[in-house]
Formats: structure tokens, sequence, C-alpha cells
């Protein structure tokens, strides 16, 4: 396509590229999965508020979606040529208020930069566990965590959003605005994708001194175990539970990566990670200790990880390309056999699929109260987390290479989070952040949040300029 393609394109003041039939996306428009996604209309990379209002024009001149990137993991969203990609990355402030506990922070701003400009001045806040994720965008979707014990989810640390809205407008909406514009802020705060283009947020920030942490980092003991320990390791990951608000533990499916001894070899890892002293991490791990139990372990590890540091282990799944996706749910009740069933249908596809060894399934357990607490919090407002006393949650991130190999893991993980949820006794809940391509948006959402969502949408973006996944959809 050429600029000339694109009515009004001299409005723009910023940098852009129009992708010709010959632009190779993935150079383009690097993102972390390769599913769905196509050459878009233009890529605009806005240095300013009035550079986003002029993207804003020219999608509507030329009756294009719009999609803001920050992180650009979110391989539910699809990219074509309808599509105006707003590249966020060039807004990546971040600046620190040490005097009333809080941060703002850029849309562009990813995880890795901003656990680390706070760690290195004695702070942190609520933040996803992958380095490589779009802050901004993980709060969007309500976000789970390894604090979400402490402080609840991502979205409950929000303390304000700066928005450009569909009629290009700056607008700041916050816990002290009304009317629409504090309807806006409860829904960004779980349900925020395609209401507006977010520039940046203002969130609570917390000392780290607080935590009371050995050496100032955090404590983490990891066991690595042959599949015949599955029953073992399933064990103490009920035993371990209720978790103290300070622990995460979590049991993952994986195959030994090329570069290791055995490469291929199904493992079961058990891990947890404590925000307190150490001294209180054994003390409420102390069933992890078990000589019995350790013995069967090919690999037992305990560490002291600095704070900056704690997403690094999990460095090598934020490489670009590849056909990766999650799919992902959080639950109230987790039952044994389905953490065998899981397992039995994880081994025989990564066994039989060649491309898809990189698959792992997550079954991730922490204390919800906190959560639970800041959704009582709530009020007369709505909340668009749902489920909040659910201390479980599953996900199933699928890796190959192949399209039909897709299709099959995509399936497996379908699969497996029905699994998990049957039984349950609460209604299925996926995550926002985890959802598929076109995700019938009952399965995000109950009925009320749903129509209320619905009532913001269309009182801010009308006419659906902005993506978002329950667009045109059915109740």
């Amino acid at each position: 396509m050429s600029t000339t393609a694109l009515r009004g394109i001299e409005i723009l003041g910023c940098d852009f590229v129009v992708p010709n039939e010959e632009a190779i996306v993935a150079e383009i428009l690097p993102r972390w999965s390769e599913l769905h996604i196509g050459r878009p209309a233009i890529i605009i990379s806005p240095r300013t508020e009035q550079d986003i209002a002029a993207a804003i024009n020219l999608a509507k001149l030329n009756n294009l979606k719009v999609i803001p990137a920050g992180g650009r993991h979110a391989c539910f969203v699809a990219i074509d040529e309808t599509s105006l990609v707003l590249d966020m990355s060039l807004f990546n402030t971040i600046q620190l208020n040490k005097e009333n506990g809080s941060v703002q922070i850029g849309a562009g701003v990813l995880t890795r930069e901003l656990i680390r400009e706070l760690a290195g001045e004695g702070y942190y806040t609520t933040l996803p566990g992958s380095n490589a994720v779009g802050v901004v965008g993980a709060l969007l979707g309500g976000g789970i965590t390894h604090c979400t014990g402490l402080h609840g989810y991502m979205s409950d640390n929000a303390l304000s959003f700066r928005v450009i809205t569909a009629a290009g407008e700056a607008v700041d909406v916050g816990a002290d605005s009304s009317g629409e514009e504090r309807r806006l802020f409860d829904t960004l705060r779980g349900a925020g994708h395609g209401l507006a283009v977010v520039t940046d947020v203002l969130m609570k920030a917390y000392p780290v001194s607080k935590l009371e942490l050995t050496e100032g980092k955090v404590w983490s003991r990891t066991l690595i175990f042959p599949p015949p320990a599955l029953e073992d390791v399933q064990k103490l990951f009920f035993d371990l539970h209720p978790v103290s608000e300070k622990l995460n533990a979590q049991i993952s499916f994986v195959r030994s990566p090329p570069n290791t001894p055995f490469p291929g070899t199904p493992l079961i890892i058990l891990s947890v990670s404590y925000y307190g002293s150490a001294t209180d991490a054994e003390r409420d791990t102390r069933e992890l200790f078990d000589e019995s139990f350790c013995s069967k372990a090919v690999k037992v590890d305990t560490s002291l990880v600095p704070l900056a540091n704690v997403n690094d282990a999990l460095e090598a799944i934020n490489a670009c390309g590849g056909l990766k996706s999650t799919n992902a749910a959080r639950l109230k009740n987790l039952r044994k056999d389905a953490i065998t069933k899981s397992f039995a249908a994880w081994f025989k596809i990564t066994e039989s699929i060649e491309d898809s060894k990189r698959t792992a399934v997550v079954f991730h357990s922490f204390n919800p109260a906190s959560a639970t607490a800041a959704g009582a919090g709530t009020g007369k407002h709505f909340d668009f987390v749902e489920g909040r006393d659910r201390g479980f949650a599953v996900t199933v991130s699928t890796w190959c290479m192949k399209p039909e190999s897709h299709l099959e893991l995509a399936n497996l993980a379908e699969n497996l989070v029905k699994t998990c949820q049957e039984g349950d006794g609460s209604v299925g809940i996926k995550l926002p952040n985890s959802m598929r391509l076109n995700e019938n948006p009952t399965d995000l959402f109950g009925p009320d949040r749903l129509a209320h969502l619905r009532l913001v949408k269309k009182h801010w973006d009308e006419d659906d300029l902005f993506w978002t996944p329950h667009s045109g959809s059915k109740e």
C-alpha cells in the first residue's frame, strides 16, 4: 500500500510506516506470537497526545480499527489491512513519587523496565510475571501478579488513567471522578481493552522495606521431578493451601530445553516464591523440606533472588515469533484429578507433536483474601474482576511453529481449562489477558458486567473505532 491510498495522511506529524506488499510483518511489527497477524494499513509511532488525536482522525477518514500496542503480547487481537497500529513505545516515562506512594507509568513501559527502575529506588508495585509484557496492557485485563496475595490484582492498584478518547480528547479519570468519567475509570480496571487510548496510568507503589525481605531479596525454592513423582507433587501442592498472603506456589509441566543433557524430557516443577523473610518462608513451606519428598527430586534449589530479577528465569519464553497462545482461568477449587488428567493430556500431545515441546501447563495457588477485600471496597461502583475469592489459576501456554500443530494445541488448551473448571462449584470465568481470538465475552464477564461494559463502550466509542473483544457480539 502506498501513502496515496490513505486519505488525510498529511495530518500526521510523527513517524509512521505504511507497509507495502513486500513488507515482512515480523520485521516491521515484531510480536510475541505470529498468530492472527498480517500487514496493517499503517503503523504510527506517536510522540505526543496530539499525534494520537491525529491518528484517530486518520482512522476515521479511512475506516480503520485503532489498535494500541505496548508489549505486543495480545495474540488474541487480529491485525490486518483494516488495522491502524499505534506503537506506544515512545510513551515510556516512569515517575516515582515516594511521598505519596505512587508511580506514573507510560503506556509503552515494559515490566522489566518498571520493576528494575522501582527496585533501584527501593520500591515495587504489582506487576506481571513476564519481563516483556506491557504494564498498561496487563493492568487493563485485571492482572494476576506475584503480589496478588499482598495487594490484590494490578487493577486494584490503579489510581488514575490519562486517555485519549475516540473524539480525540485527553481525559483524566480516577477514583475521584464522577458520572461517565468514573464509570470509565472503573471499567478500565479489568475490562479496559478498546475503550480509549491509555497514555499513562498512576499506580500505587510500596517500599520494599515493608516486606522485610532477607538481604532485600525474594526467597524462592524450586524442586524438579520426573513424571512418576506427580502424586507426591500434588500432595505437597495441596498441603501448602491455603497459602500465606506472601506466598505463591506453582506446579508446572514442561519439557527440558534443547541445550540440556536430556532435551525434551518431561519434567514436573514445584516452585514457590515468598515476599517476606527467609525465616518465615521456611516456616510456611516446611513441607517442602521433607527428606522423603526431596529425595524423589532430580534437582532442589533454594535461593534469594533480587527483586529486580524475579522474572528473569522465564526470559526464554519472551522471544518474538512462533505460534504462541495462552488459555487460562481462575478457579475457586482445584481437584486433584484435574491435575492428573491435565498431565496425561499434555504428555501425550507433546510426545506426539514434535514442534510442541515448548508447550507448558501451570497451576498457580495464591491467597485471595486481599483481592476479595479490595473488591468489597468498591461499594456502589462496578468491579470488573469477577470471582475474587478464587485462589487457584490454570494457564496453558502453547508454542509451536506449524499451523496444524497450533490447531491441535489450541484444542488441548481449551479442553484442559474445561477439565479444571468442571466441578469447580463456581461459574467459569477466563482471564481477559489470556483470551482467545473471537472469545465469547460471556466467558470473560457475567451478564450484568457485560451489559454495563457495553454501555460504557457506547458512551466513549459509539462508532466502535477501537478494537475490543465484546464489540458486536451477543450476550
